[in-house]
């Protein structure tokens, strides 16, 4: 025969009503039994608010955001904001949106890498729409070739790879200031942009030249721009037109467009010359000096001839405002990918690295630390609520063992009066038992009162005082034989 298995007994658990309602009735008796001793009947009257205030503490505490649940709510957030931050410190991969010009794109996509950074490329004309971009924050990181006025509050980062002023001319032209149409790239641009800049400084010099021989200064003719470049690296059978005097570009040399452009222009009958801007190229400081070495375009033939000096253009990373020092660090690295190396295994800690390591679980063990002081404290908060509570129970404890104090029964010969002290002490004993329950009560409902040891003094002390109580009831089964005084001094004599 099975029999079905009993349910496990549901924890017991004290309840305010019965509570409420026993020290009511004990109220009342004091007030029927003792009417007399008003002492006692305050002290009763206390206990049973103590009983209701316990009750009403109840009640506030089983609020979603009663003042006892805010350490619990405090630890529970710390501890998901620690998760929070690991996860974003050292797993979460964030998508930046980089603006790219589209004749770019594909060279620079082989190189954009990021180990916790995933790159979403958007394609733009060039530099300037990149800009624009990046500004208004459209896109939050962007490519821009120097030449540009770029915001001073804007982050950047100079790549490692700047491109080159590339200047060819016609046979029959022999100063750059006597150019009147030039070829270049998009209006507006990296190279248009640089190219109007070399014409300003070469006019700035015919000017110079002119004031310092004491010749009246000429205005020299508007030059013409024919933004052609992408139809000569393009199309077949696209022809340079007639009246183009020279061609500056700022282009990467080892891309093949641009060997394939410097190739047909060779053909065309331009030579490669050296942009020479002298003192004047410090005004710009996008610009470095370099030199372009034989052969190093076109080995065969070989283009140029011979060394050309010329000067390479900066190339910026531009963040956009309000991207976090986390995201900007990871763009900084935007440029670094390369195959892994067997070495990149090895772990060779300097006194610097390990400095570092310590430092990382130094903070890492402050904040779980900072995190449990907390906690505690909120705890002590929590305490500190409740002591106001316990107080008044500790006083009601000093108050009956007073009241109590002079109530022996022990050799009282009056029957009456031993009657109504024993009547005084069991409801006095009572009432101390009312006050262990209640304390019980309160750390019932709040077990983070456990933590002090106010609940603990109050049941020692009810504990103590009923003992004693106890003892002095038991003094009434207690008779004590009484001599007369001529038996005493007989007793006397005889010693």
């Amino acid at each position: 025969m099975n029999l079905p298995k009993p349910k496990p007994p549901r924890p017991l658990r004290l309840v305010a009503d019965p509570l409420i309602e026993q020290a009511e009735r004990l109220v009342a008796r004091v007030h029927t039994e003792l009417p007399s001793h008003d002492g006692l009947a305050r002290a009763a009257a206390g206990v049973a608010a103590a009983a209701i205030q316990a009750e009403r503490v109840s009640r506030s505490m089983n609020r979603l955001f009663s003042i006892h649940r805010l350490p619990v709510f405090f630890l529970a957030g710390a501890l998901l904001c620690l998760a929070l931050w690991i996860y974003w410190q050292f797993f979460h991969v964030s998508t930046l949106r980089i603006a790219l010009p589209d004749r770019d794109a594909a060279a620079i996509r082989k190189v954009a890498s990021g180990k916790r950074v995933s790159f979403r490329q958007v394609e733009v004309p060039g530099s300037h729409e990149a800009l624009e971009q990046v500004i208004s924050g459209q896109v939050d990181l962007a490519f821009v070739q120097g030449g540009f006025e770029i915001p001073p509050e804007l982050p950047r980062l100079e790549t490692p790879s700047p491109e080159l002023v590339l200047w060819m001319v016609r046979d029959s032209v022999n100063r750059p200031r006597d150019v009147r149409h030039i070829l270049t790239s998009l209006s507006g641009e990296g190279s248009h942009t640089v190219a109007q800049a070399f014409v300003a400084a070469w006019h700035d010099e015919q000017a110079a030249v002119a004031e310092g021989i004491g010749e009246a200064e000429q205005k020299p003719p508007p030059v013409e721009y024919v933004h052609d470049w992408r139809d000569l690296t393009l199309k077949p059978n696209y022809e340079v037109p007639s009246e183009i005097d020279a061609v500056l570009v700022v282009k990467d040399p080892s891309d093949d467009r641009t060997l394939a452009g410097i190739a047909r222009l060779s053909w065309a009958g331009f030579r490669l010359q050296s942009p020479n801007l002298g003192a004047r190229a410090g005004r710009y400081d996008y610009l470095a000096p370099t030199t372009i070495a034989q052969g190093f375009l076109c080995p065969d033939p070989a283009i140029p001839a011979g060394p050309i000096p010329t000067y390479s253009v900066k190339t910026y990373l531009v963040a956009r405002q309000g991207l976090t020092p986390r995201l900007l660090a990871e763009a900084a690295h935007v440029l670094d990918a390369r195959p892994a190396a067997i070495t990149d295994g090895q772990f060779d800690p300097t006194t610097s690295d390990t400095s570092d390591i310590f430092q990382g679980i130094e903070s890492f063990l402050g904040i779980i630390v900072n995190i449990g002081l907390a906690f505690l404290a909120l705890l002590g908060l929590d305490v500190m609520m409740y002591r106001k509570q316990f107080h008044e129970l500790n006083s009601l404890v000093s108050l009956l063992s007073m009241l109590q104090s002079n109530k022996d029964v022990l050799g009282l010969a009056d029957q009456r009066q031993k009657t109504e002290n024993l009547l005084y002490l069991g409801l006095v004993s009572d009432l101390l038992g009312l006050i262990s329950m209640i304390s019980s009560y309160y750390t019932q409902e709040n077990s983070s009162l456990l933590f002090n040891n106010l609940s603990e003094v109050i049941h020692q002390r009810c504990d103590g005082l009923k003992i004693n109580i106890q003892l002095k009831i038991l003094h009434a089964t207690v008779d004590i034989p009484r001599l007369s005084v001529g038996a005493g001094v007989a007793a006397i004599d005889e010693v």
